[in-house]
C-alpha cells in the first residue's frame, strides 16, 4: 500500500476529526457543529462508510488529509507527515516504479478475474456443481466465481494467455497467479517464461477484491471432474501450495492467493466492498468463514456479511468494521477448534468496545448449507442473535454438570 492509503487505514476520518471535533452519532453518520464557521445548529457531518467529511453550511470537505490541512493550515506534505507519525508510518520517498508496478498488477488481476469467469461459462460439470449448492446465476456473476482450466488442458493455460496480453513473467508471480519451477533441466533454447506455471488448476475460483471492488487476489477451491465436485474444504483451510503431482488426493483442498504487495489475508474481509453499505445500513456486520458461507448469506438477503480467509479475526479487518458499524454478529464453527478462534476474536472485538453477539446454527450446519436447506431459518437464526457472554455461558452449560465443580 501506499502511505496514504496505509495512513487510511490505520486512522478513519472519524479518529483524525474526533482529536478536535466532538461528534454526536445521527444515524450511521457522525454531526457537530463545524469547525470552520459558526453556527447554532450542526451542520458539519462525517460518513464512516466513505470515510470523509462535509459541511453544509461552508460547502467544504474532503478525507483525513484535508480536514488536517484545513483545521492546522497545513499544506498536504505537511498534513502527510503529521498523519504518518500518529499512524506509525514510515514514510519513503515516492517511486514510481512502484507506482507503476501496482497499477499493472491491479490490470493483471482484472485480466485473471475475467479469464477464470469465462472458462466457468464454458464448463457445464462446474455450473451444475454451483447450481447443486444452491447458488444462483446472478450470484455467480455478483461475486464472478470463475474456473481455473485443468492440467489435462494446460499447466499454464492463463500464464501463455498473461503472456499475450503483454505481462511478463515476473508480474504473474508478483501476482500470485504463476509459480516459478524449483529445478529446471538447463536448456539454451527454452525461453524463461517456460519456468512458470500457473498455480491455480482446475479449480472453482473466488476473486477476493479490495473495499474499492479491485481484484488484488483469489481463492481456490479443487473441483474433481470424476465425481462432479470439489473435495472438502473451507474457506483457507490450507495456505499449501500445489505440487507438479496430478493426483488430486495430494493436492491442497483449498488454496488462496499468497502474500503479495497488493493482497494481505490479515487486512481483507471477503465480500466487504458488496457488504459496506448493508452494514452500515444495519449497524452490524455479520461474520462468516467460507466464501460459500458469505455467498450464499449474501443471496438469503444478509449482505451486511463478510468471510474472513483462514486467519483469527484481525485488528486492521474489526477497524474496517468499526468505520460502518458498532455490532459484530460471529457465525463461526461450533467445534472446538472454532470456538476456541471465535473466542480469540471476541475478546479482541470487545475490547475495540463492540457490540458483539452470535447466531446460533443447528449443530454441524454452516451457513452456506442452512441457506441451501431452509433461507427462512438461516434468516431467522440471523435475526435472533444471542449476546456472546449468554453464549458462551449456555455452551459451558451444555458440556458441563452444574453440580459438580
Amino acid at each position: 500500500m501506499t502511505p496514504v492509503e496505509q495512513i487510511k487505514s490505520r486512522l478513519s476520518v472519524v479518529d483524525v476529526v474526533s482529536w478536535y471535533v466532538k461528534l454526536l452519532r445521527a444515524g450511521s453518520n457522525f454531526k457537530a457543529p463545524c469547525p470552520f464557521h459558526a453556527e447554532k445548529s450542526p451542520s458539519f457531518f462525517v460518513s464512516p462508510a466513505r470515510d470523509v467529511w462535509h459541511c453544509f453550511g461552508c460547502g467544504i470537505g474532503g478525507d483525513q488529509f484535508r480536514f488536517i490541512m484545513q483545521i492546522e493550515g497545513m499544506d498536504f506534505r505537511e498534513a502527510l507527515q503529521l498523519l504518518a507519525e500518529r499512524a506509525g508510518v514510515e514514510l519513503r520517498p515516492e517511486n514510481r516504479e512502484e507506482r507503476s508496478e501496482r497499477a499493472r498488477l491491479f490490470s493483471l488481476l482484472e485480466e485473471a478475474a475475467q479469464f477464470y469467469q469465462t472458462h466457468l461459462s464454458g464448463n457445464p460439470l462446474v455450473r451444475e456443481y454451483l447450481t447443486k449448492r444452491g447458488v444462483l446465476p446472478g450470484t455467480v456473476e455478483k461475486f464472478r466465481v470463475g474456473y481455473a482450466p485443468p492440467e489435462t488442458s494446460s499447466w499454464r493455460a492463463f500464464t501463455e494467455f498473461a503472456l499475450k496480453k503483454g505481462y511478463k513473467p515476473e508480474e504473474l508471480e508478483k501476482a500470485g497467479l504463476a509459480i516459478r519451477k524449483q529445478t529446471q533441466s538447463p536448456n539454451a533454447n527454452s525461453p524463461a517464461s517456460s519456468a512458470y506455471y500457473d498455480r491455480f488448476r482446475n479449480r472453482i475460483m473466488f476473486p477476493i477484491m479490495d473495499a474499492n471492488g479491485r481484484a488484488i487476489g483469489f481463492g481456490g477451491r479443487i473441483f474433481s471432474a470424476e465425481s462432479g465436485s470439489p473435495s472438502d474444504g473451507r474457506a483457507g483451510a490450507s495456505g499449501g501450495q500445489d505440487t507438479n503431482n496430478t493426483d488430486q488426493t495430494t493436492l491442497a483442498k483449498y488454496i488462496n492467493t499468497p502474500q503479495t504487495i497488493l493482497y494481505d489475508k490479515s487486512k481483507v474481509l471477503y465480500a466487504f466492498d458488496k457488504a459496506k453499505t448493508a452494514i452500515r445500513k444495519e449497524n452490524a456486520c455479520i461474520l462468516v468463514e467460507g466464501y460459500m458461507d458469505a455467498i450464499m448469506a449474501h443471496q438469503a438477503g444478509t449482505e451486511n456479511t463478510v468471510a474472513v480467509s483462514g486467519t483469527a479475526l484481525t485488528r486492521d479487518q474489526l477497524t474496517m468494521i468499526r468505520r460502518l458499524c458498532d455490532t459484530v454478529i460471529t457465525s463461526f464453527d461450533t467445534d472446538s477448534a472454532g470456538e476456541s478462534a471465535t473466542r480469540r476474536s471476541i475478546d479482541l472485538a470487545l475490547e475495540m468496545g463492540f457490540d458483539v453477539k452470535a447466531i446460533t446454527l443447528s449443530q454441524g450446519k454452516d451457513p452456506a448449507d442452512l441457506v441451501l436447506a431452509d433461507p427462512d431459518s438461516w434468516r431467522r437464526a440471523a435475526g435472533e442473535t444471542t449476546h456472546i457472554i449468554t453464549y458462551f455461558l449456555e455452551k459451558a452449560l451444555g458440556r458441563n454438570d452444574v453440580r459438580t465443580v
